[in-house]
């Protein structure tokens, strides 16, 4: 039976001007009344999940970041995962010579050294306005605490910035194309996977008790923990060969969850009756 429901957020259960619609709202109120749990699994700040959650009316647990940060459905902290300051340093390093929008996100916050038109672009796609701050490579070396750097450009550029990072410090981070035009860097081990993986385990549910859907490469950490995982039919197709179902919409995922737990509870049934 399943038990809890793992989302995505931006091209899933976000539209394109960030809010749920509707129809995801009157899905998401059925699960609740069913008292299946929820998760929301991000690239975004915990603070920005919360938002969108207290738009809807809605409780959920949360990996943010990418999964550096889990929070339990009462909000409370879990776990977090940073970079070490030598290793946030020398990777900022290697993105000196890229045109690209770098962004420096902590906890609560994201840094970036100036605004230009392009940081403009990427900012009115956030909850939040970035924090202007000038020091950032003296304030990676005197530890400011940082659990992931983002780059946004062009996605050639992107590539060629994740071949050289593999490159040079491949065995020390992890790397997602997590949209047509970002590519972020984490530290070693931190993905929504992970730390889905150790949320499961801190609720005391198996794997094949939760469903995940996303649409991006930072979500197929999540498609490999169950065999209920949902990929957006909109998604690259790499994505989609990861997951066992396609979807237009997590209404189309709380679907199947109520037929898959429909089913489970008719078999159940008919078991205690032979």
């Amino acid at each position: 039976m399943i038990k809890l429901i793992v989302s995505d957020l931006d091209g899933t259960l976000l539209d394109h001007s960030k809010k749920v619609s509707s129809r995801e709202q009157a899905a998401l109120k059925k699960v609740k009344e069913a008292d299946i749990l929820l998760c929301l699994a991000s690239g975004r700040m915990n603070v920005e999940m919360q938002q969108v959650l207290e738009e809807i009316g809605h409780r959920a647990y949360s990996v943010s970041q990418n999964g550096a940060f889990i929070h339990l459905e009462d909000g409370s902290f879990l776990k977090s995962q940073l970079f070490e300051p030598e290793l946030a340093y020398r990777v900022y390093q290697l993105l000196k010579d890229f045109d690209v929008v770098k962004i420096v996100c902590s906890g609560e916050a994201n840094y970036i050294t100036h605004l230009t038109p392009a940081s403009d672009e990427v900012q009115s796609r956030t909850f939040r306005p970035f924090i202007i701050k000038e020091d950032i490579e003296q304030s990676l070396q005197a530890e400011l605490p940082i659990c992931k750097i983002s780059t946004f450009g062009d996605i050639q550029i992107l590539l060629a910035i994740k071949a050289l990072i593999e490159e040079k410090m491949g065995d020390q981070v992890e790397l997602f194309i997590s949209d047509k035009d970002c590519l972020d860097i984490m530290p070693r081990q931190v993905s929504k996977g992970n730390s889905l993986l150790l949320l499961i385990d801190q609720l005391g549910l198996k794997p094949e008790e939760i469903a995940c859907v996303g649409d991006s490469f930072n979500d197929v950490s999540m498609f490999g923990i169950t065999p209920h995982s949902f990929a957006m039919k909109g998604a690259h197709p790499e994505v989609k060969q990861k997951a066992n179902y396609h979807v237009e919409s997590v209404a189309e995922v709380v679907n199947h969850v109520f037929a898959y737990n429909d089913k489970y509870m008719q078999e159940q049934k008919g078991s205690t009756m032979v």
